[in-house]
């Protein structure tokens, strides 16, 4: 399996499908995700806890797999989650970036890049233009 296909697979089932269990079959145990959350690498436990926590702020998300490249062991990825507020149902679009080492068909390495910004904007728990404001500097709160 190339390490592309090992990226569409993560993406699908384990943010589209929901399916947490494909974490333990994807991704090393002892591998940490960095970047994701600042200053905090994630394992498979805090993976699962993260992942369902998203889902239970979201619709089940379409992830768009805008450019992948793949280079030796490593896979790269820009990637477009899409999905609805569960209050309102307002559309929500939110980029993320993953730098992925693989072996043997599972994630060993994992560095990552989500716009949780953006995302809390969206869903109304930060205001609107949120770095804009910050950039301004204004406070939030």
């Amino acid at each position: 399996m190339a390490n592309t296909d090992i990226l569409r697979e993560w993406y699908s089932r384990v943010w589209e499908q929901g399916d947490i269990s494909a974490i333990d079959e994807l991704f090393v145990p002892d591998t940490l995700a960095k970047g994701i959350v600042p200053d905090m690498e994630l394992g498979v436990d805090e993976l699962k806890f993260l992942v369902a926590t998203i889902q239970e702020m979201i619709t089940p998300p379409k992830v768009r797999i805008d450019k992948l490249v793949e280079q030796g062991d490593w896979v790269a990825g820009f990637m477009t989650l899409q999905a609805e507020t569960l209050d309102a149902r307002t559309p929500i679009e939110v980029g993320a970036m993953v730098f992925c080492r693989c072996r043997d068909g599972r994630i060993v390495e994992a560095y990552n890049s989500f716009d949780f910004v953006g995302f809390f904007e969206q869903l109304d728990l930060l205001p609107e233009n949120t770095i804009a404001l910050c950039m301004s500097g204004q406070r939030i709160g």
